[in-house]
């Protein structure tokens, strides 16, 4: 999509440890991955998930500090 780098790629957390990974774009669209969730990250991760969605629908990023 060609679209310029906001925020770089960078961890985000849950219960103080990484979570997954995030990398922001121009125009607020962002790319989020969850660590060690496979493809069905409700399944193997369900508060990671949880968390993830959480900050959607809140309209927030995701965490990036350990607490």
């Amino acid at each position: 999509m060609n679209l310029p780098v906001k925020t770089v790629w960078h961890p985000w957390f849950l219960n103080g440890e990484v979570g997954g990974y995030t990398e922001v774009y121009k125009g607020d669209l962002t790319f989020a991955t969850v660590r060690e969730a496979g493809h069905q990250v409700p399944s193997y991760q369900p508060a990671r998930a949880l968390s993830l969605i959480k900050s959607f629908l809140d309209g927030a990023p995701l965490p990036v500090t350990k607490r």
